[in-house]
């Protein structure tokens, strides 16, 4: 089945939107084992909006549309399709009076009658999450489900009227499965080349995506049996790098070997400003894990809450390894956490000397037989060493409590 999508905006083009929506697609249809084949997106001017249409027409089975349906002048999708397949536009009641009910006797103003018209020969897919509802139209081959941009109302629609529309027609279809492996503290290259040298099945299908967290491969065939097999080789490969399948990344794979020891963690930041602590507690359940964060971005709150000792300060300098252990011990004892884990450093872009150039990060770990000390010099933008400063002081928790 050919999926294209097509999203719709200004605000899109501009930068000022980021299209959320497409990945939700595509998230959305890799369990059915389908994937969506081209997106495009386009400006709110009407004849770009037709042609998108037409040209889709042309090559798909089914488009998914984002965006346009709102009841202003700049909402064109509707307009688009009916330019471009010449199709009449009717009023729907059905949809009228339940934006009438919406507002609940309050009186919707004249624009919002936009949103009641579907074009001829399609049918208006009602919403329990907005006013506008979504659109089921069928010209020629291609089948459009256009769906409005906000995303709550687009993913509302998405399960309840087109992923139901989508198992239906893939009920007796082969279903391509697919298997994510997580790795940290590897590069692509490097993994690439080990995988490259195992005996994988012939028709398997290999994707590398690098981001901040973690190097994921993904592996895609038909046989579950198969995908298991390449699966554990491509883990065993990697074996010191990889952190987890599915959905356990870095963060989940250090909570659970905490959760399976019976260990807390706390967190000393200076350089992070709190990022490490929100990593960890942007996964549920990392309660029964994590006691705290002290943000000292101060020196005086290194000292005072800490206990940093002031000669470390004046003699070795905040962004040293003996500040740094200092501030893990005193995490542990203030958090009352079995582990404490220190991250300070040079985020830049200013800050850096010769001595200690931008980029510059010491990490501590203390407590549960972990005690060391590390130094390291990042590259990239101040965001950039941020990150990175915590995913090293995870990781390298995760490759110690692996021992």
């Amino acid at each position: 089945m050919h999926i294209e999508l097509l999203t719709i905006g200004d605000e899109l083009l501009d930068g000022l939107t980021v299209d959320g929506n497409a990945a939700r697609v595509g998230r959305a249809l890799d369990p059915l084992g389908l994937r969506a084949d081209r997106r495009v997106t386009v400006r709110d001017r009407l004849e770009d909006v037709a042609e998108a249409f037409r040209d889709i027409a042309a090559r798909a089975d089914v488009c998914i549309t984002s965006g346009g349906l709102g009841p202003t002048t700049d909402d064109l999708t509707v307009d688009g399709l009916a330019l471009a397949s010449g199709a009449a536009l009717v009023e729907d009641a059905d949809v009228w009076a339940r934006i009438l009910a919406r507002y609940d006797g309050r009186a919707p103003t004249q624009n919002n009658r936009r949103q009641t018209r579907i074009p001829a020969g399609g049918r208006a897919l009602m919403s329990d999450v907005g006013t506008a509802p979504a659109i089921e139209f069928t010209w020629g081959r291609c089948t459009f489900y256009l769906l409005p941009g906000v995303p709550r109302e687009f993913q509302w629609h998405l399960e309840a009227h087109v992923l139901p529309a989508f198992r239906a027609r893939v009920i007796d279809a082969p279903i391509m499965r697919s298997r994510r492996l997580h790795f940290v503290g590897i590069g692509e290259s490097a993994l690439g080349a080990r995988i490259e040298r195992l005996d994988l099945p012939a028709g398997l299908q290999i994707a590398y995506r690098a981001h901040d967290l973690a190097l994921e491969v993904r592996l895609r065939g038909l046989d579950d049996a198969a995908l298991d097999a390449a699966a554990t080789a491509v883990a065993q490969c990697g074996e010191e790098a990889f952190v987890g399948a599915g959905e356990t990344g870095l963060i989940e794979a250090v909570l659970a070997q905490c959760t399976a020891r019976g260990l807390t963690l706390g967190f000393a930041e200076s350089c992070t400003g709190g990022l490490v602590g929100a990593l960890v507690t942007d996964v549920p359940g990392a309660s029964r894990v994590f006691r705290g964060s002290v943000v000292a971005y101060a020196n005086d709150v290194k000292t005072r809450v800490l206990g940093v000792p002031e000669a470390v300060l004046n003699n070795e300098g905040a962004v040293s390894e003996a500040c740094a252990e200092a501030m893990a011990r005193g995490a542990a004892r203030v958090l009352g956490a079995d582990i404490g884990i220190a991250v300070t450093g040079i985020a830049g872009p200013d800050g850096g000397t010769p001595q200690k150039p931008v980029g510059t990060v010491c990490i501590a770990w203390s407590g549960a037989g972990l005690d060391r000390v590390t130094t390291v010099h990042l590259r990239g933008d101040r965001d950039r060493v941020r990150t990175q400063a915590a995913v090293r002081a995870l990781d390298t928790l995760r490759r110690g409590l692996a021992r």
